[in-house]
């Protein structure tokens, strides 16, 4: 029993809140898929894109002059004539840097082999210098590792140099350490050292990487936009200070020829690096065009600048939200959207507010990103916009609905320009998916043939059929001329409403709807006379009807089961109006055959004529009801009426 009550309740709570449920529903339902779809890598390429967008968006940040590229461009190839350069060469070339007294100086190239002459000289040169980082390569998946040769690795540092890459080589990601340094990382770590006391500090318990006061934020599997990937080592975003060309270059020869002030140098990093176009060295970048790349050294200059950067500055990292405030961020965006499905019913404001949205959302994800945030964007723009859409479909699906429902229950009633008025303030009818119980002031006319039975007797079928569709026809015609509403026909009998299903809450109008209900009856009355007079002249018996008429309080609502409603007014009101038209049969409704109670009568404003018949004991009523009948329309009232209406 308490089940069955629990589900009772719930049933009602569902049909109350039907609506906006459905839509939390959807926008819930949205938000999962959403969810799913980026957990299951969906949106890493859009994610990646938009990333590379917000690096483009952001001003150029000014140049870092604590590191200077002694780049060996396609120009100083030329100039020396020959490549590979002799090991005698780069042992001129880290002399001629060591002489200025840098903090560092890193080799960005391979030198795990003699090359030319000079051997000797080279291993000399970085012993002298005492500070110079080489590169190695690591092993990776299909390709083999580089390690640095015995005679360099007795007289310098090394650390990696590889760069994980993202779909289309692009590189976004740099790798810190795995078991050793990198290269740009050893760089940094001995500028800190030297120039601020600041070592890089590794916390073995919680596995990070921080320098100064600043954690630098690892890179997980999933990460931000990036799903499921291969996060081994210790990896960072990289911070690029902008794009290529960013750092100070020199000329290789330049230096060699004595024409650059070594006070370039002193006390800077020193990156040694080819920057030719024939040597391959170079890949895209978040700046990067379809013509433009960035070479290897540009991008160790930028992780070993953001790694100072972060220690001497206090310049931050790009980190992310956890998964979990991710996920509330595009659930909210998302809720956001079906929400404003919900609260605007017209769909250009709809539509102007969802733009807004979005250029609020973008808005905020760049301005994140200016304060170092990277911020889903894709996932909560598709979550916002396709729940919007989703839920404005739920609503249109529903008017339609609604609009069946109404016009089903009105069309047969009231005119189509009623009907549209109707619809235009539907709120105030439909509810729990039926027309809502309302408690209404309204005159309530019946009409009702006399001698149906008489030719029922004398005619064929079909010739009564015709003859009853052409009375109902006339009355429901006038009805209808005059904003009343047919509320049902019974058998030969008709009974309309005027004063729904639109409230009348003024005195006035309430006097208006008894008046054009009166008026109704009296050119209804007129119309029979008229058709009387051919049925006359066709040898065929005259149809007398009688009209009943009363004003009052009912409740108007759709009655019936979900397959089959109908609209239609309940009360006492309704009964008196039933009572005077039989009373027809009684007392003398005057030529027109129309009697109306007190209520009625005394709204009429004196525009028609009325007489006093009696009180009357109606059936079903204890207080006798005072009677009068309606004799005709006085001059002016049709004009009045007219100009009412």
């Amino acid at each position: 029993m308490q089940l069955n009550r629990y589900f009772l309740t719930l049933g009602n709570f569902w049909k109350r809140h039907q609506h906006s449920l459905a839509a939390s529903s959807i926008a819930f339902s949205m938000s999962i898929g959403v969810l799913g779809l980026r957990g299951a890598g969906g949106f890493q390429a859009l994610d990646l894109k938009s990333l590379d967008y917000l690096f483009r968006l952001r001003p150029t940040e000014s140049v870092d002059d604590r590191i200077v590229i002694i780049e060996i461009s396609e120009s100083d190839i030329q100039r020396q004539g020959k490549w590979p350069w002799s090991d005698r060469l780069f042992a001129d070339l880290v002399d001629k840097i060591s002489a200025a007294k840098p903090i560092s100086i890193g080799i960005d190239k391979i030198l795990d082999l003699p090359s030319g002459e000079g051997r000797k000289e080279l291993i000399a040169a970085i012993k002298a210098a005492g500070n110079v980082v080489n590169v190695t390569v690591l092993a990776e998946t299909g390709k083999q590792g580089i390690s640095l040769p015995q005679d360099l690795a007795d007289v310098s540092q090394a650390g990696f140099a590889n760069l994980p890459a993202d779909s289309g080589s692009l590189i976004r990601r740099a790798i810190l350490a795995v078991d050793e340094g990198s290269f740009p990382l050893l760089l940094a770590e001995m500028y800190l050292e030297k120039k601020a006391n600041m070592p890089i500090k590794f916390d073995r318990e919680l596995v990070r990487f921080s320098v100064g006061d600043r954690v630098i934020p690892r890179i997980r599997s999933n990460y931000g936009g990036y799903r499921n990937i291969d996060s081994s080592g210790y990896q960072v975003l990289i911070n690029y200070r902008g794009k290529e060309g960013s750092f100070k270059h020199i000329s290789a020869v330049d230096l060699l020829q004595g024409k650059i002030d070594p006070a370039r140098l002193h006390d800077r990093i020193v990156l040694i690096g080819v920057t030719a176009i024939s040597i391959k060295d170079s890949y895209p970048s978040p700046f990067s065009t379809e013509d433009e790349v960035m070479y290897g050294v540009e991008f160790h200059a930028n992780i070993a600048s953001q790694i100072i950067s972060a220690g001497i500055d206090h310049r931050p990292f790009i980190d992310v939200w956890s998964e979990e405030w991710e996920a509330v961020w595009i659930i909210l965006w998302t809720i956001a959207g079906g929400a404003i499905s919900v609260l605007t019913r017209n769909v250009i404001i709809n539509w102007l507010i969802l733009t807004g949205l979005v250029l609020t959302l973008g808005g905020s994800v760049t301005f994140a990103f200016m304060l170092a945030w990277w911020l889903p964007f894709f996932p909560a723009v598709i979550g916002l916009v396709g729940a919007n859409v989703l839920v404005t479909a739920y609503e249109f699906s529903q008017e339609q609905a609604d609009r069946k429902l109404l016009t089903g229950l009105f069309s047969r009633h009231v005119s189509k320009e009623l009907v549209d008025v109707i619809w235009a303030q539907r709120e105030q009818f439909i509810k729990e998916g039926r027309i809502a119980g309302q408690e209404v002031y309204v005159t309530v006319l019946f009409t009702d043939m006399r001698n149906f039975s008489t030719f029922s007797e004398k005619q064929q079928p079909a010739e009564t059929l015709i003859l009853l569709n052409e009375y109902l026809g006339a009355i429901a015609s006038v009805v209808l001329q005059h904003g009343g509403m047919v509320d049902k026909y019974i058998g030969d009998a008709v009974m309309a409403v005027f004063g729904v299903p639109i409230p009348h809450d003024l005195e006035q109008d309430r006097s208006k709807d008894a008046q054009n209900a009166v008026m109704a009856a009296v050119e209804a009355a007129k119309q029979l006379i008229e058709m009387n007079k051919h049925r006359i002249a066709q040898g065929l018996p005259q149809v007398v009807t009688g009209i009943g008429i009363n004003s009052g309080m009912v409740i108007a609502g759709s009655l019936g089961s979900e397959e089959r409603l109908e609209y239609s007014v309940l009360g006492d009101a309704v009964n008196v109006a039933s009572r005077l038209e039989s009373l027809n049969k009684e007392a003398d409704g005057g030529a027109y055959h129309i009697l109306i109670s007190q209520e009625t009568s005394r709204r009429l404003d004196d525009k028609f004529e009325v007489e006093f018949v009696g009180d009357f004991a109606l059936k079903g009523r204890e207080a006798e009801t005072s009677v009068y009948r309606v004799l005709d329309v006085k001059d002016r009232t049709i004009k009045l009426l007219d100009e009412m209406n």
